[in-house]
């Protein structure tokens, strides 16, 4: 059997199109996110003496590690006054003031700012807030109970449990993981990959007339069938976990460093209120793998329609509608709970489900949509692979009837 999968996936899967393809949309997605680090970063501005670049990284070492009352203190005494001196815009435009860091004072300001004093402010208030959130959620559980909505009791008992004790006590430069954390534009190019490979998986084989030699040869037949869809699942899941550790290789390659990785993945903003209490990298690989899930099912969808047609461009039109319609109903559908646990597009930008503490109420029971969407991509991946496996066998045996 595992001959027969390897067969079929390099007959399937290893053409010199399939290939060229990976190696052309590789590449944009490297571009991709260069462009990402020179459009939006501010540390592009080359490695000169009084640069973004060289000043923010010679701070860093002097600021990075464990937040403490003193480095907030020595932060503060260099950044007031630097406020106090722009804060009625009158102070020197002057680009060459010796007496700066940067050679202007508006610049030392906002290098200060948006590098250090920002995430600084957030990173040491962030432990009160939640807090706070999980206070609240432990009184409404409390005040639940006593008038016996038992859903809603767990619910917030839920919430504190993910609240509670939620503190990030390290300063770290956040700014790449950011970036990589919202990037989505190499999703379009997973999913555009996997449907060309996909579409032929059956239709190449009807377009010879080859499946009418399944039945009779000594592997044709559902055997083959398995390993058709074995094979075609590899590729789905080696061609999303490719794109995701480009992603992550693009990302610290551009920005130079991977510094932030560590930190937990409610240390940037908009995961403030997210559903996980794990470290950005434990999101990187949690990520992934909801991807794969995702990019799976859609992918199962994919064979199902496709194994019905003898060639492929009806099929390849039909299942890139469907890819919209997911892509689409997943964008306006966005604030929907039980929406983004159906669609499976959501898995693949997973933000929407990781980025936010929600629920769906099953039987009672406050589950995560993260959680419900990868349950529910898993039992209906796998029903769709079972109704390939019959479905196709079946039509095998029709063809041959008509053949006689």
């Amino acid at each position: 059997m595992i001959r027969l999968i390897r067969y079929e996936f390099i007959k399937q899967f290893c053409k010199r199109s399939i290939l060229a393809l990976f190696v052309v949309f590789s590449l944009a997605n490297l571009f991709k996110i260069y462009g990402e680090y020179k459009s939006y970063s501010f540390l592009t501005d080359g490695n000169g003496e009084r640069s973004w670049h060289t000043l923010h990284w010679q701070l860093y070492e002097e600021y990075r590690g464990e937040i403490t009352p003193e480095k907030v203190e020595r932060l503060l005494a260099a950044y007031q006054p630097l406020v106090e001196a722009t804060s009625d815009m009158t102070a020197s435009t002057a680009t060459d003031d010796p007496n700066t860091m940067t050679g202007n004072l508006y610049s030392d300001r906002n290098l200060l700012d948006k590098y250090f004093v920002t995430p600084m402010q957030y990173f040491y208030e962030y432990s009160g807030q939640s807090e706070q959130v999980a206070n609240r959620a432990r009184q409404s559980a409390a005040l639940y109970g006593e008038r016996g909505a038992v859903y809603q009791q767990r619910e917030s008992g839920a919430i504190y449990n993910l609240y509670a004790g939620r503190t990030i006590p390290a300063f770290a430069y956040r700014e790449m993981c950011n970036y990589y954390l919202n990037y989505d534009f190499s999703i379009i190019l997973t999913l555009l990959l996997c449907l060309y490979g996909i579409i032929g998986t059956f239709v190449s084989e009807r377009e010879t007339q080859m499946d009418m030699l399944l039945l009779v040869s000594p592997n044709g037949g559902r055997k083959t069938t398995l390993a058709k869809i074995l094979a075609a699942t590899l590729f789905l899941l080696l061609t999303s976990l490719w794109f995701s550790l480009l992603d992550l290789i693009g990302f610290a390659v551009s920005f130079q460093t991977l510094e932030g990785l560590t930190l937990p993945v409610f240390a940037i903003p908009n995961f403030a209120e997210a559903s996980v209490n794990i470290s950005i990298f434990q999101y990187v690989l949690l990520s992934a793998a909801l991807k794969c899930a995702g990019a799976w099912v859609i992918g199962m969808l994919w064979l199902l329609i496709s194994m019905f047609w003898k060639n492929a461009l009806l099929p390849f039109v039909i299942n890139f509608a469907l890819c919209m319609a997911l892509i689409v109903s997943g964008a306006a559908c966005a604030y929907s709970n039980f929406s983004k646990v159906l669609n499976p597009y959501s898995l693949l930008t997973n933000r929407v489900l990781l980025g936010k503490t929600e629920f769906v109420n099953l039987g009672g029971f406050p589950i995560l949509t993260w959680q419900a969407a990868i349950w529910f991509a898993l039992i209906a991946g796998l029903a769709v692979a079972v109704m390939i496996y019959f479905l196709s066998a079946e039509n095998c045996h029709r063809c041959v009837w008509r053949a006689k």
